[in-house]
């Protein structure tokens, strides 16, 4: 049972405090990360997550009130915006099958063509990223590694793979606006959909 001393300690920034209520929660939030995911990476990546969260937004918690129940409404927010985000995510690979069994037998030279033109311009844009930037992209979403092991692979912090990710995405998404990129649907299926099946 947490104290309101120690809750107190935390809301100012204690990290003994937090390693604290880390020990005691623990268990139970990853219990309910893994009830959603089905997945002890996705539960400890959640986890992990949502005692960031926590530390975060400290300075919200009164610790008159306890701390459980803005833990679990954290949880419960974080749990449902990953449900989402993948539930989108299955839909799109669906969606990519679709378009091409539709359009293969008709106009695959076609497509084979744009993508060869729109690809080349992909790679570069990958080619000149960082080269630990590069990896990490490839990594995830090529692989499909959590942020976990891609860390615990490269020897780096979970936050130094998240700043590869947000600085790269930043990178592709700006050729999106380029007019040399022609067809995304088209490297989403010659480069993307191997790596997700």
């Amino acid at each position: 049972m947490l104290g309101q001393d120690i809750i107190r300690d935390f809301t100012e920034g204690n990290t003994e405090a937090f390693e604290r209520i880390y020990g005691v929660f623990y268990k139970e939030i990853f219990a309910y990360c893994y009830r959603y995911s089905l997945s002890r990476e996705n539960a400890e990546e959640l986890t992990h997550d949502i005692f960031l969260q926590l530390w975060k937004t400290r300075d919200y918690i009164e610790p008159e009130q306890g701390i459980k129940g803005y833990l679990l409404t954290i949880s419960k927010n974080i749990v449902f915006t990953w449900l989402r985000n993948a539930s989108r995510k299955k839909r799109m690979r669906t969606e990519i099958e679709t378009y091409f069994i539709l359009q293969q037998e008709e106009h695959l030279p076609e497509k084979r063509l744009e993508a060869s033109m729109s690809l080349s311009s992909f790679r570069n844009t990958l080619n000149d990223l960082p080269p630990k930037r590069k990896l990490v992209y490839e990594m995830i979403r090529f692989k499909e590694m959590t942020y976990n092991e891609v860390a615990e692979q490269l020897s780096i912090s979970r936050d130094a793979v998240k700043d590869h990710m947000v600085k790269a995405n930043r990178v592709i998404q700006s050729m999106k606006s380029n007019k040399n990129y022609m067809d995304y649907i088209t490297i989403l299926y010659f480069l993307l959909l191997p790596a997700l099946l």
